[in-house]
């Protein structure tokens, strides 16, 4: 259920093994397709692989590459740094509109419908597993518990907004990552339904000056107000929107995002089990990119344990394997995630300084956008940061 980025590659993938997949979403493609935009994602290699694996990277051809991570702080910290292997930004509108067609090319069912709690039952009842790949939205809150060891946040610690511009074509080709005591901004070049696009993405800290969206009611004033944000807050960037223009007049988002991690297995009235995954089951706040990767994670998580389970039973140690599976990544980019929205300790400070100087520093850091797993045992201690730069500088 959903046709998201997690939903639709699991069910695509699993098609092409052989099993019987009905996707059930709200929307059918030409409504994705010219409707708003869905969110600011980019795809780094690890989770584009997977994708790939699939045959189902339609747009390498056409989508402008993200070949590396510039940061820079207020503070006075600047640098660049190129990825190992290139990311990629597509439109999820192009991206989940092409798959959905695919999908039912290939001979899979689609249902038109809204679906809530209520209606699981008749779901579980009909098909040997139903996997739950609705988003982040409240409706299965209920369902699929918080966990709260895992989830530090109540409430949403950031109010975000999101613009695709036409540029004049000259601006970075990769991630812009701006870090101020007000909020984060953001900018990546993507591919589009309409062509390429640069993405650019403020995340303020609520009630501050970046925290200034709710009113906007149109692509252009978002245009007019998110140029004098970035040339107050972030003037190094300001030229970012010289010449340019709004995309389009549904390409503005915005929104909060309340970080959580939840209990993947539900249990109906039935006693009937249903499995989250995607959004569903952990949603993190998009300030480190994690989020459509992790959808990808997902996938191929539940996927590679449906490929095991053969023909027993998807009952719930099989659902908890699963996500086990995917957690094992999963956990990294929720704490990375999660960190990033805190003021950052001295550290990582200390790090993100010597970046600067030591390339083999920042070439690490920009990593853990495409690999977080690094993340917990490096930036997470103290004495193991501290040594490394140490390490590092002396190399």
């Amino acid at each position: 259920m959903g046709a998201g980025q997690a939903g639709m590659l699991l069910a695509l993938g699993l098609q092409q093994h052989g099993y019987q997949i009905t996707v059930v979403t709200e929307r059918d493609a030409d409504t994705i397709r010219t409707g708003r935009i869905l969110s600011n994602q980019c795809m780094f290699d690890k989770a584009l692989r997977f994708e790939r694996q699939q045959g189902l990277n339609f747009w390498d051809d056409r989508a402008p590459t993200v070949d590396g991570i510039a940061f820079r702080a207020t503070a006075g910290i600047s640098w660049e740094s190129p990825l190992d292997n290139p990311g990629q930004s597509v439109d999820q509108r192009l991206k989940m509109s092409d798959w959905l067609t695919e999908f039912a090319k290939r001979g899979g069912e689609i249902r038109l419908q809204r679906v809530g709690p209520a209606d699981l039952e008749e779901l579980a009842r009909e098909f040997s597993l139903v996997l739950v790949a609705a988003g982040r939205g409240p409706q299965f809150a209920q369902l699929f518990a918080r966990d709260s060891a895992l989830s530090p946040f109540s409430e949403a610690q950031r109010g975000i907004s999101l613009l695709y511009v036409k540029t004049k074509g000259t601006e970075y080709q990769g991630v812009n990552f701006a870090l101020g005591p007000e909020g984060e901004f953001f900018s990546l070049p993507l591919l589009s339904v309409d062509g390429p696009r640069c993405g650019i993405y403020f995340s303020g800290i609520p009630g501050g000056p970046l925290d200034c969206w709710d009113d906007v009611a149109n692509s252009e004033d978002f245009f007019e107000r998110a140029s004098k944000a970035l040339e107050r807050h972030f003037p190094w960037l300001a030229s970012l929107l010289v010449d340019a223009e709004p995309g389009g007049p549904l390409d503005f988002l915005k929104g909060r995002i309340a970080p959580v991690v939840r209990d993947p297995v539900g249990t109906l009235d039935s006693g009937a089990k249903v499995l989250a995954m995607g959004d569903t089951a952990v949603t993190n706040d998009p300030i480190a990119g994690q989020g459509a990767n992790m959808a990808a994670h997902c996938a191929a998580a539940y996927q590679q344990t449906i490929l095991e389970q053969g023909d027993r039973p998807f009952d719930e140690e099989f659902m908890r394997l699963g996500f086990q599976r995917f957690w094992e990544i999963g956990q990294h980019a929720t704490r990375f995630s999660n960190d990033l929205l805190l003021p950052p300790p001295d550290h990582v400070l200390a790090t993100l300084a010597t970046a600067q100087q030591v390339p083999e520093v920042a070439h690490r850091f920009a990593e853990l956008f495409n690999d977080p797993r690094d993340y917990t045992g490096w930036l997470t201690d103290e004495e193991t940061a501290i040594r490394y730069i140490q390490e590092a500088t002396a190399r």
